[in-house]
Order: C-alpha cells, then sequence, then structure tokens
C-alpha cells in the first residue's frame, strides 16, 4: 500500500536528468514511484504541492551540530530537516578525544541522518583556535578514531588557518593528509585564513598540490588571505589542476569565508563549485548564513540555475561521500529522502561574510521534508520574520 503521496509538484532530479510536474509515492520508507497521475489508496496520505518544487532531500557537507561542546554548534535537526536538509556532514567539530560524544549523544537523537568528518586537532573545535602547536594533534588515535568508527566518518578536516600555519606550516596539512591515507577517507581542507596579518604565511598554493581525487578544499570563495585568486584577480593555477585531478571544491559560506567578488571572479573564469554547503552554526544562523537554502539563493542570483543549484546540493554532494546509493536521488527503491520548496519571486538582498550584498529576484524557502518516509515540517526559520531574506 502506498502510505504517502506528493501531489502536484515540479520535481528536479537532477540524478535522473528530470524536470516537469509529477506526483512522488512513498511505501515503506522508499520511493516507489515518480510518475505524471499516481492514484492514492484508501489510507494513503496525500500531501497537496502544487506550485511547489519537489526535489531529493538537500545534503549539506559542511554544517556544525556538536551542540554544547563547541561554542557554535546549532542542534542538529535544526540544521537538518527542519530547514530542508535530510542529511548533513558535521565538518570536523569533533576530534579524536571528543568524537565519542558527537558519536554517541548528538547523531542517535537526530531525525537528520548525520555523517561526520574527524578533526586533526585532538579537541575538534571544542577550543579554538584549535592547533596552536604539534602538541595539540594525535596522529595515532585520530587514525584509530576514523577506522573504528566507518561509516559513520567519512573524512578527515584540517583548518589551514590560525596559529598552527606559523608553529608548523605545511606540516599540519601532512599530518592531516597522513591520518585520512591511513584511515581509507579522504580529507577536507579549509581555506581562508582570517587570522592572518601582514606578510604572515598562508597554505593554500602548498596545500593544493598534496590533494588527491575525492579530497575536498571548502572555503572555495573565501576573501581571507589564502583565497584562490592572486593580487591580479586570476585563478591560482593550482586551484585548475585540483579541479582536473578530481578534487571536490565546496563553496560553503560561513560566518567568515564567503566573498562575493570572489566568487563572481571564479565564476567567469569558469570555476563552478562541485557542491554548496552552508557551513551552517548557531551564530552564523543567525548571522549571515542563515540555512542551506539562503545559500542556494545566492548562488542563483550569481548566475547558476536552479537546476545547476539543486544538483549541487544533492546529487553531487551525495556522490562526495559515497552515500549516492541512499542520497540525492528520487529514484525508485531509493530511500525516501524528499525536500519540499517554495520558490518566491521578489527583490531580495543577499549578504556574503565580508559585508557585501548581492540583488536577486528569487528565494527559496523549505515548506516540507521528508525523512525516510516521515513528514517533518520546518521550523520558524533563521529570522525574526521566517525564511526569506531581506527586501530590496
Amino acid at each position: 500500500m502506498t502510505d504517502l503521496i506528493l501531489k502536484g509538484g515540479e520535481v528536479i532530479d537532477p540524478s535522473r536528468s528530470f524536470r516537469g510536474r509529477a506526483d512522488v509515492a512513498v511505501e515503506n520508507g522508499l520511493i516507489s514511484a515518480v510518475a505524471e497521475k499516481i492514484e492514492p489508496d484508501e489510507q494513503t496520505r496525500v500531501l497537496d504541492v502544487s506550485g511547489k518544487l519537489v526535489t531529493p532531500g538537500l545534503v549539506d557537507i559542511h554544517a556544525h551540530v556538536y551542540r554544547g561542546v563547541t561554542e557554535s554548534g546549532l542542534e542538529a535537526d535544526v540544521a537538518g530537516v527542519k530547514s530542508g536538509v535530510t542529511t548533513l556532514l558535521d565538518a570536523g567539530s569533533a576530534g579524536s578525544q571528543t568524537f565519542e560524544g558527537l558519536r554517541d549523544y548528538v547523531v542517535p537523537c537526530a531525525e537528520t541522518r548525520i555523517f561526520c568528518l574527524v578533526h586533526i586537532a585532538g579537541l575538534g573545535l571544542a577550543r579554538m583556535p584549535e592547533i596552536r602547536d604539534r602538541d595539540d594533534i594525535d596522529l595515532d588515535e585520530t587514525i584509530r578514531v576514523v577506522r573504528s568508527n566507518k561509516p559513520l566518518v567519512k573524512g578527515v578536516k584540517v583548518r589551514a588557518a590560525g596559529p598552527g600555519v606559523v608553529s608548523l606550516g605545511i606540516e599540519m596539512i601532512k599530518l592531516a593528509k597522513t591520518a585520512a591515507v591511513e584511515g581509507g577517507v579522504p580529507l577536507m581542507v579549509h581555506i581562508g585564513d582570517r587570522f592572518q596579518e601582514g606578510d604572515g604565511p598562508v597554505l593554500t598554493r602548498d596545500l593544493l598540490p598534496l590533494l588527491e581525487p575525492g579530497d575536498v578544499v571548502t572555503h572555495l570563495y573565501t576573501g581571507n588571505p589564502g583565497r584562490i585568486l592572486d593580487d591580479a584577480g586570476v585563478l591560482l593555477p593550482e586551484i585548475i589542476e585540483a579541479r582536473e585531478r578530481g578534487v571536490v571544491l565546496d563553496a560553503a559560506h560561513g560566518r567568515q569565508n564567503f566573498n562575493f567578488d570572489v566568487a563572481k571572479r571564479a565564476l567567469d573564469q569558469d570555476l563552478l563549485p562541485d557542491t554548496i554547503s552552508s557551513d551552517i552554526t548557531g551564530p552564523g544562523r543567525l548571522g549571515v548564513v542563515h540555512s542551506l537554502t539562503s545559500i542556494m539563493a545566492r548562488f542563483i542570483a550569481l548566475g547558476l540555475s536552479l537546476e545547476d543549484v539543486i544538483r549541487r546540493t544533492t546529487t553531487n554532494p551525495a556522490r562526495a561521500l559515497g552515500i549516492h546509493h541512499a542520497a540525492g536521488s528520487l529514484a525508485p527503491g531509493r530511500p525516501a529522502d524528499v525536500t519540499v520548496l517554495e520558490q518566491v519571486a521578489g527583490r531580495w538582498v543577499f549578504p556574503d561574510a565580508d559585508g557585501g550584498k548581492l540583488h536577486g529576484s528569487t528565494a527559496l524557502a523549505p515548506v516540507v521534508t521528508i525523512k525516510g518516509g516521515g513528514v517533518v515540517s520546518p521550523d520558524w526559520g533563521p529570522r525574526p520574520w521566517g525564511w526569506l531574506p531581506e527586501s530590496a
């Protein structure tokens, strides 16, 4: 028996190159059919989503949800299913010394599907800055935690920022890469160092050649030192080479690492992100980040198509995480993770992390989230008036 039908929406599923008006049926927690007209059974729950967008469940591969242990952690389901996101990756909130708490007390309590990166710093982000010198890194324990917590753990995280850059230099990145290789997982590297002053060191050009296919560069469009543009605004050759090798380019926004001018210059040189993520935190949700759907709308304002943006928040991040068999698609037989969005026309103003403003005509807001067949309503939204951005 069909348990649920989402009826009358505009389905956009980049994994199958499908866009069109269709119904989506759910049975026993799985997608059972996507078709022009699906008739309900007597006991089928029907949700009328006419005029709305129906997409695979959104996948955010850069979020921070270790609430109570890290200063910036956000409640997982507020970042997740209550914001239209069915799957998220906690991007290194926990290190080897703090990982058990995230595993045992956050992940099991969330409706959202959560995966994790283990930070190369032993305390993760429970102490900031997280790496001051070599004593803050326990390489052997990091490898052990990674190996013993698969498939929950999807990689190792390091930030090419802060005092560790001065004290350890590229060795900090090499240690993280060693942990990833020995653990059999990818490495995610945060670029953009707002702590750097004057002519201090940055590591971006040195670290990019170390990255292999499947590794991730996050904060692709940071405006901070260590950005992907040279002083003339031209892309670094190392970032182009990394893309050609199959390194995943992630355009995480965050509170401090997204700049519209950098994004425009990079896009003008045909450097598109592979994935779009939020880097959402508690303070970021109330500040400039707001939600993954807000970040998606900013990329539409930057010139990407709606389909391109949905691909980079569903199919592509699912593939980057190696979970494309279970997420990022509305193919029959897949888990019933579905996001219903409202596309709202208007004159909107979007912020970046550096005080920049961008005008756009499209906003996106979550309407309902289907997680494993269960129906979750969004919360009120990150702004006092709800989900929509400021009006121009």
